[in-house]
Formats: C-alpha cells, sequence, structure tokens
C-alpha cells in the first residue's frame, strides 16, 4: 500500500544525520539572508535592497525568506535527487520491491514522504527565520506592527503558500532526476549546474526563453509573480513541468530492470 511506503520513506528520512542537517540548515540559510537583509538595508532604496522604510511594511516580514528562495529550492531538489537516487547506488531498492511488488504504489509513498519531508523542514525554517526578523528589526529600530495587521498576515500566509508550491516543484523535479540518473552525486550536479549555470546562460542568450525554463518558472511561483512574468504564467509552466517529471518518473521506474 501506497501508505506502508510513505511511512517506510519517512523510517530512512528521519534519520537524526539527514533530518537535523536538512532542517537547521535551511533555517540556518533562511535566517542568514534575514540577517543581511536587515544588516546591509538603508534608510532609503539603494542598489536593489529593501529600504528600512519597506521592510516596515506589512510584507517586510517575509522579504527575506522571499529572497532565500532560490536556495531553499536548490536544497529541496538536491535532497529529494539522493535519496531516490541513491535507492539504486545501495542496492536498497530491490529490497523494497520484494515487500512492495506494485512499483507504483512504492513510488508514490516515496515521493510523498521526500516531499512532506521537505516541506515541514521548508516551514521551520520560515519560522526560525521569522523570528530571527523580529530580533533584527527591533535591532535596526524597524516597526514591526505592520507585520501582524490583517495585510501583513494576509501576505504573511500568501507567500508560505507561494514558497510551499515552488519547494514542492523543485522536489518533485529532484525526485525525477534521481529517479533517470541512478547516481545521487551525479544527480545532484546535474540538476544544480542546470539551475544554477545553464538557465543563466540559456536567459543571457536569449531573455525572451527565461520565463520557459523551470528554474525560473518556480522562482517566479515562489515571489508571487515579478515584473515580467506573471504568477499565473510561472504557475501553469511549473505545473506542466512537474506534471511532465512525474509521469516520466512513472513510467521509468515501472518499466526499468533493478538488478542490484
Amino acid at each position: 500500500m501506497t501508505w506502508a511506503a510513505f511511512t517506510s520513506e519517512w523510517t530512512k528520512l528521519k534519520r537524526r544525520t539527514l533530518l537535523l542537517a536538512t532542517f537547521v540548515g535551511l533555517a540556518a540559510a533562511a535566517s542568514l539572508f534575514v540577517i543581511l537583509i536587515f544588516s546591509q538595508a538603508p534608510a532609503t532604496g539603494h542598489g536593489g535592497l529593501p529600504s528600512l522604510q519597506e521592510l516596515a511594511r506589512p510584507n517586510g516580514l517575509i522579504i527575506g525568506v522571499t529572497r532565500a528562495t532560490m536556495l531553499l529550492g536548490i536544497v529541496a531538489f538536491g535532497i529529494a535527487a539522493a535519496q531516490t537516487a541513491s535507492e539504486y547506488s545501495l542496492g536498497t531498492l530491490r529490497q523494497l520491491l520484494v515487500r512492495q511488488p506494485r512499483r507504483i504504489a512504492l513510488l508514490a509513498g516515496k515521493m510523498l514522504g521526500v516531499l512532506t519531508f521537505l516541506l515541514l523542514a521548508f516551514l521551520f525554517a520560515a519560522v526560525v527565520a521569522f523570528a530571527v526578523a523580529v530580533v533584527a528589526a527591533h535591532a535596526r529600530h524597524v516597526s514591526t506592527s505592520a507585520w501582524f495587521s490583517g495585510t501583513g498576515l494576509s501576505d504573511l500566509f500568501t507567500a508560505l503558500g507561494d514558497i510551499s508550491l515552488a519547494v514542492v516543484g523543485y522536489s518533485i523535479l529532484g525526485l525525477a532526476i534521481g529517479q533517470f540518473l541512478r547516481s545521487a552525486v551525479f544527480a545532484v550536479i546535474t540538476g544544480l549546474a542546470w539551475m544554477i549555470a545553464v538557465e543563466n546562460i540559456i536567459a543571457r542568450i536569449d531573455p525572451s526563453t527565461a520565463k520557459w525554463l523551470p528554474g525560473a518558472a518556480l522562482e517566479t511561483v515562489a515571489s508571487g509573480g515579478t515584473e515580467g512574468p506573471t504568477f499565473s504564467h510561472g504557475l501553469l509552466v511549473g505545473a506542466l513541468y512537474v506534471v511532465v517529471a512525474v509521469a516520466a518518473a512513472a513510467f521509468t521506474f515501472t518499466r526499468a530492470d533493478v538488478t542490484a
């Protein structure tokens, strides 16, 4: 059953080394962005950094976490790819298939396990980053009253929803790449090279193609839309990539031979 595969995946994911490294690492990364933004924020807008006045607005609480989305997505991608590919490289997938020969059920349970793990890690990181933002705001004498107003809370939950969607997208793409390449190291390097380097090169060569790339689409979703691509466009493009990735991974998983 899918539930058995889900709980089996969580048994592996909740290992202390992996759980602490993921939760603490994401929280530290998000908090670092918050600290840098508040410490470098000028009195008025300058050089693309939000000003202290902008940080006092209702959406000021989420600016740091939103700026860290790309890093959080890359980490989610890497962890998801490694978890899938390691089943092949370590030879554990064959043993799992002996216990659960229904491959689609096994794949669905494993995907749900990784997705919930990464979403919980992101939410933990967000809570820690928000607490750091409050401390940093008081240190820079930035008023936080607007953050907890009706508008501020609405912006907060909207941003958390948008970033969660992006994290799911990054995670599914990572799971699919890990399934295709079957090598944790190769899957992580390939995926990160694409998102960090290749997409930027393609966008520089032909800027009009940027909005159709998976990483750029998910970043648009996480930021709630940009001055260029809108949120709905990013969501549509990201969803298409995710659907294709899931379908391709399921097709490959059900037909591939597992000999190790």
